[in-house]
């Protein structure tokens, strides 16, 4: 084994350490959620890398996103070797994925349902926005649904990062009570 692909081992489960990449990867594929994470990402690398971590940690099939090519690796601590990112050029990729995936807007807007109310479906792509200024106005008309985390202190918004555990977790709970 080489000096990179054991510094990857040291974040992953136990059941999956001395594997090698492909062969996580192709068991975390076989017992993915039929859901997806999809993050816009248009003036800078806030929330990305732990998207892709909590997708990886809440068996998310894939995660795409959109904007500035570029993000930090760091904060997804080798989750991306495992989980599959996908970098989207344009919109018109964005609007193939419609063809696949539900689009489930998470942002706490007039008009979006509490995650508590919410009744989740299979293969949604929950799309987050950016820090600051949430989904873009063009995102929004592509969404089926609108959800939001329903919170209690003066804040006025969780950041994606955070945001996007809340949600994974809300469906992976909800999902495996009624597929069981």
């Amino acid at each position: 084994m080489d000096q990179k692909f054991t510094s990857w081992m040291y974040n992953v489960a136990d059941q999956y350490k001395g594997m090698e990449v492909e062969d996580i990867k192709s068991k975390l594929a076989a017992k993915a959620f039929p859901c997806a994470v999809m993050m816009e990402n248009w003036q800078g690398d806030f929330n990305l890398a732990q998207c892709v971590r909590n997708a990886n940690a809440f068996g998310a099939k894939e995660v795409f996103y959109i904007g500035k090519r570029r993000f930090d690796r760091r904060g997804a601590v080798g989750t991306y070797n495992y989980t599959d990112v996908k970098y989207l050029s344009s919109t018109e990729e964005l609007l193939l994925l419609k063809e696949q995936y539900i689009f489930v807007g998470v942002d706490n807007i007039a008009g979006s349902v509490p995650i508590e109310d919410y009744e989740h479906k299979d293969n949604s792509l929950f799309i987050f926005g950016e820090e600051g200024c949430g989904l873009t106005p063009e995102t929004l008309k592509l969404c089926d649904v609108l959800i939001s985390i329903t919170q209690y202190g003066s804040v006025r918004s969780l950041n994606a990062g955070c945001s996007s555990g809340v949600i994974l977790y809300d469906y992976t709970s909800k999902y495996r009570k009624t597929h069981k």
